[in-house]
């Protein structure tokens, strides 16, 4: 049985701005055994460092101790890349380190691929996804395919630097209920706006859900562009496109109705958050006056 490890709550990643020496002495990962948690620290360094030739032995053992290869994206290789991202758009990465931190990144999804799609469940749609024209970066892109595969979905991957007819004629050819554009460039973030009018100018907008997402990608941009969701991350994408095809089915691409609905999900999703640190911090304050006390 797999090891139930939290991965979807808020953690603090400002430790990855110091060392590894520092990243020990946060409560991440507590509910993984000590062994298990020193190997999820060094797998976010490992990305972070761009030591790829390590990546391999890590992910190994960590499969071998029954962590599902769900928790090792979600967790600790999802935070490695966070703070690379971070990094990168602070200018204290550039393109030699991301790519660097990109080869960890696929070495691992190259193990865990076939794991994830062993996850699968039912077939609940497809969706299309690539990163938009003149952008080569797909690590972020993959991860969230990988997700979306893992939840029930059929993904169609046109990879990087894809012109927007190549997207118009994906969704002719394979009717997705999603359509997901990845930029990690402000120089070729705009892309995803020029897609969308091109695809709303041969009259398939309402035929899709458009996400967007990627490093310099915001709510605002997604809001701007008229784009129907920003996926923050894999797993808020999963969440999301998961709402798309259920409760929100009959919704069409471009309605504001359904934008307000993603944004709806974005603010529950606070609220839960904000409810938990508050209900941590009451606990805390408990047992510090009960210490006192005693």
């Amino acid at each position: 049985m797999a090891l139930k490890i939290e991965t979807e709550k808020e953690f603090n990643l400002d430790d990855l701005k110091q060392d590894i020496d520092t990243t020990r002495k946060t409560d991440r990962w507590n509910d993984a055994p000590t062994e298990l948690k020193e190997l999820f620290h060094k797998l976010e360094w490992n990305i972070i460092d761009g030591e790829h030739a390590d990546t391999v032995g890590l992910i190994n053992p960590a499969l071998e101790s029954q962590v599902s290869a769900r928790t090792l994206i979600a967790g600790p290789m999802a935070t490695g890349i966070a703070e690379v991202g971070r990094r990168f758009k602070m200018d204290e990465y550039f393109l030699p380190e991301v790519m660097m931190s990109a080869k960890c990144m696929h070495a691992a999804l190259g193990r865990l691929k076939p794991l994830i799609i062993a996850e699968k469940t039912e077939e609940i749609g497809t969706v299309v996804v690539g990163t938009v024209q003149g952008d080569l970066h797909d690590i972020g892109k993959k991860i969230v395919a990988m997700m979306m595969e893992a939840a029930g979905f059929t993904v169609i991957d046109l990879g990087v630097t894809v012109p927007p007819d190549d997207f118009i004629a994906a969704i002719r050819e394979h009717k997705p209920k999603i359509v997901g554009f990845s930029a990690l460039l402000t120089t070729t973030m705009n892309m995803q706006w020029e897609t969308i009018k091109r695809i709303t100018a041969e009259g398939l907008r309402q035929d899709v859900k458009v996400f967007v997402g990627g490093a310099p990608i915001s709510q605002a941009w997604c809001d701007k562009i008229g784009a129907d969701a920003y996926g923050m991350d894999a797993l808020v994408a999963v969440e999301k496109a998961k709402a798309c095809v259920t409760k929100l089915s009959n919704m069409k691409g471009g309605d504001p109705e359904l934008h307000a609905a993603m944004l709806a999900i974005d603010k529950a999703r606070d609220e839960a958050k904000l409810k938990q640190a508050q209900a941590l911090a009451q606990a805390q304050a408990q047992a510090q006056v009960k210490a006192a006390a005693g």
